[in-house]
């Protein structure tokens, strides 16, 4: 059964009838002599590991072993921070948690505080395959998703919910190009506290994770591929009006030919959002960037982007547009792309790299690489709204992407 609002808020019925939660506006950029027209704002890389290793099961650690990341929890975080010459990140991970077998299941409706969903695959070919009202305490553990016709997990005032160790995949999406609704959410949350995702796999969804008025949420080892819009999902994930979040140890990978995102990831009206140790592999929409920051409501400051990789961007890798008191640190970017993709425009900024939009203030580049950009003269604008730039021309190899294996398989 649908979720239903219990508050009545006006932009989660927006989004429950398939329009957009929020007003996202793709804001249109004036390029400073370029004479060409960003939407968005462009895009950056982030750094590798520590040092030359990182990551995996824990600093060099086979995976299946000792302090495994991955499908058994919390161990080996992908490297942080080697700034010019560290080698790539390791991936997250897996091993540690038993085989278990699944049990096929429809719908599921969740009924009470602290129940636990596990070890079961859930089909479904209409509405939410798991919904989720006015309960505290749920864990969704161990789960396969199938889901067309709806988002694949859907709640709202969901007090300290836990998923983990959880694949979720729309069925419905179209070989090539955009899904058919924008509602199509791997997992879409609202009006919740205490919120922690963790391992989980998220495959052709209009977006990955889309987050609204759910403070302080924490998301770490997300895996995400091929996600399919249309306008204006298209993210591995969005925090809207949501402060304070995390997401760390991530990685998107989205096939020039088949997917159809806007930006990767999307920070919207949200103070204080870190986003750091991850992968962004591949961006063909003309306006849409690796890393996004719109602190567009005027009172919304401050965030921060660290060791994050973005490889085969158009549009842009990091931006601020409009924001204040970001900080972008060991971000890198190589490979991009000046040439439309997939039938879509050609990217709106003349390819640019790191963008703060003229109505920004306070942003900070540190110790930050590009390489072999189809632009090289286009990789930071506009340059007075950043208080520090900290960029130079360096070969390196990007992170490596998370790899999450569930119990199942």
């Amino acid at each position: 059964m649908p979720l239903v609002n219990e508050t009545g808020d006006s932009e989660y019925q927006a989004y429950r009838e398939g329009m957009r939660g929020t007003i996202y506006v793709g804001v249109v950029l004036l390029m400073l002599g370029c004479g060409e027209t960003s939407s968005g704002g462009p895009a950056s890389g982030g750094a590798a590991g520590g040092g030359a290793t990182g990551g995996g099961a824990g600093a060099g650690a086979s995976a299946g072993s000792g302090a495994t990341a991955g499908a058994s929890g919390v161990g080996g975080a992908a490297g942080s921070a080697g700034g010019a010459g560290g080698g790539a990140a390791g991936a997250g991970g897996s091993g540690g948690v038993p085989p278990c077998a699944l049990t096929d299941s429809g719908p599921i409706t969740v009924s009470q505080d602290g129940q636990v969903i596990e070890k079961l695959r859930v089909t479904s070919t209409s509405g939410p395959a798991i919904a989720l009202s006015g309960h505290a305490d749920v864990v969704i553990r161990d789960v396969e998703i199938l889901h067309d016709g709806g988002p694949g997990i859907e709640f709202n005032n969901a007090t300290n919910l836990l998923i983990e160790r959880v694949h979720v995949q729309h069925t419905g999406a179209p070989a090539t190009g955009p899904n058919s609704s924008d509602g199509r959410v791997n997992i879409v949350g609202y009006g919740t506290t205490g919120l922690v995702i963790r391992h989980v796999k998220l495959e052709r969804g209009s977006s990955g994770i889309y987050l609204i008025q759910s403070p302080g949420a924490k998301l770490s080892y997300i895996e995400g591929h091929d996600f399919r819009g249309p306008f204006p999902r298209g993210q591995l994930v969005q925090f809207d009006k949501s402060p304070d979040g995390l997401l760390e140890d991530f990685s998107c990978i989205n096939p020039p030919a088949s997917s159809w995102p806007e930006d990767n990831v999307s920070v919207y009206r949200s103070s204080n959002v870190t986003v750091r140790r991850g992968l962004l592999s591949g961006n063909n929409s003309p306006t849409g960037v690796g890393v996004m920051f719109e602190l567009s409501d005027g009172t919304s400051s401050g965030g921060l982007a660290e060791d994050v990789d973005t490889v085969d961007q158009g549009n842009g890798s990091f931006s601020g547009y409009p924001a204040k008191d970001v900080v972008f640190r060991r971000t890198r970017a190589r490979d991009n792309h000046c040439a439309g993709q997939a039938g879509r425009p050609a990217p709106s900024s003349n390819s640019l790299v790191w963008a703060g939009s003229p109505d920004s203030s306070n942003l900070t580049l540190e110790d930050s690489r590009y390489f072999n950009l189809c632009n090289p003269g286009n990789t930071v604008w506009d340059k007075s709204v950043f208080s520090k730039v900290e960029i130079s021309e360096e070969d390196f190899t990007p992170r490596a992407p998370i790899v999450e294996k569930f119990c199942w398989e």
